[in-house]
């Protein structure tokens, strides 16, 4: 979690992917990415209660949005 901390308040853009964001501590790190200056994606088939932070917000399932990427 610590190490978690640290890349989350350096980064410039966090990407949550196929994640509720209620668990926490982890729930906090898009949060507190934003709050650091970086821009934030969250890609989720289902809302979430932080997409009203996020700069970009992808509403499919993480299979179909990210399978071109990953040779699917």
């Amino acid at each position: 979690m610590r190490r978690a901390t640290e890349l989350t308040q350096h980064c410039d853009l966090f990407i949550a992917i196929g994640s509720s964001l209620v668990v926490w501590p982890a729930a906090g790190f898009p949060m507190m990415a934003k709050d650091c200056g970086a821009r934030l994606v969250i890609i989720n088939r289902d809302p979430t209660d932080q997409d009203h932070i996020a700069d970009l917000v992808i509403r499919h399932d993480i299979g179909e949005a990210l399978g071109p990427f990953v040779g699917n």
